[in-house]
Parts: structure tokens; C-alpha cells; sequence
């Protein structure tokens, strides 16, 4: 590669040439050149679950351009006191845009009656939205629990052990 180069040395060329070939290289990398979200309060709220985007869809989560992401996570049981110490058991940590980890354990409300047993939702608003289309957010979601909690009646494999109940990464794009 040859530089026209006006008052630059040799070695001075050589190291132009390494800058403007590192960048090219960087704007080639994955991610390094997508629109990144910002906080809107005028945009539509858009709520979707943690367990389905990390566990379900491989951490992808498409939304229309105009929405502001809001993570939800649900647990239905036909025992009350289940989901009580469940609720009790479970530490709850959530990260957006790789900002440090937030507990929001104690947001999970009460069981309360729905049809078919009881349930408890977490909504956790991200503040960004995702005005256009091809705008990115991600959030990290993690739950662990630190004791053994009850399967549901005739499904063993429910039962809840200390450890990771699921966690992972999930990156939101508009459409």
C-alpha cells in the first residue's frame, strides 16, 4: 500500500496505514456498527419474558421500531406456597446494556389466584427504547434460588434445586 503523504516519515506512514486498517477491520466485526437504543418515556411499552427470549429463542427477541422493552418473568403453580418459597428462595439480577447487575428480587409480588392455580409476574422496565428500525438493546437476566423448593405434584423434574434456575443474555432488535 502506498501513502501520499505530506511531511510524514516512513515509519509514520506505515502506522497511518495500521490505523485506517484497524478501523476497517473493527467496522467488520459483528455488532460494532448496529444503532444502540436510547431512554425515550414517549414510545409504546413493549413486555416480553426472560425465560422465553433466553430459553426459548436462542437470546433474540425482535419488537417493533417505537417500543420500549419491559422484561417480565411469570411462575404459575397450583400451590400457593410454592410459589411463596419460591419467592422467598430466589435472588433475581438484571443488567441492560451491560450496565452493572440490578437486584430486583423483591418485586416479585405475592401469589395471587389466577385461572388454573396462582401465579407471580416481574415486570422490570429498561428504559430504552428501541425507536428505529435496526435499533439494539440487550439485557442480561439471571435467577438463582438458595434452597430446594417442592416440584409440583406427579413432575419431579420441577423441583427446584439451589443453583441457577436459568439466566442468560438477550439481544432486543426493532423491526
Amino acid at each position: 500500500m502506498r501513502f501520499v503523504s505530506r511531511g510524514l516519515s516512513r515509519r509514520g506512514s506505515y502506522l497511518a496505514a495500521a490505523l485506517v486498517g484497524t478501523a476497517a477491520a473493527l467496522a467488520l466485526l459483528p455488532g460494532t456498527m448496529e444503532r444502540v437504543a436510547r431512554a425515550d418515556s414517549t414510545a409504546t411499552p413493549t413486555t416480553f419474558s426472560a425465560f422465553n427470549c433466553i430459553g426459548l429463542n436462542g437470546g433474540h427477541k425482535t419488537v417493533p421500531a417505537g417500543s420500549t422493552v419491559v422484561i417480565k418473568q411469570a411462575f404459575v403453580d397450583t400451590r400457593p406456597g410454592a410459589l411463596t418459597a419460591l419467592i422467598k428462595a430466589q435472588t433475581t439480577l438484571v443488567s441492560v446494556n451491560d450496565a452493572q447487575m440490578s437486584d430486583v428480587s423483591n418485586q416479585f409480588p405475592a401469589p395471587a389466584a389466577i385461572p388454573g392455580g396462582f401465579g407471580t409476574t416481574i415486570e422490570v422496565p429498561t428504559g430504552v427504547t428501541l425507536a428505529n428500525p435496526g435499533d439494539q438493546m440487550r439485557y442480561t437476566f439471571s435467577m438463582t434460588q438458595s434452597n430446594t423448593t417442592a416440584p409440583i405434584p406427579g413432575e419431579p423434574s420441577t423441583q427446584g434445586k439451589p443453583g441457577l434456575l436459568f439466566g442468560g443474555t438477550c439481544t432486543v432488535t426493532a423491526t
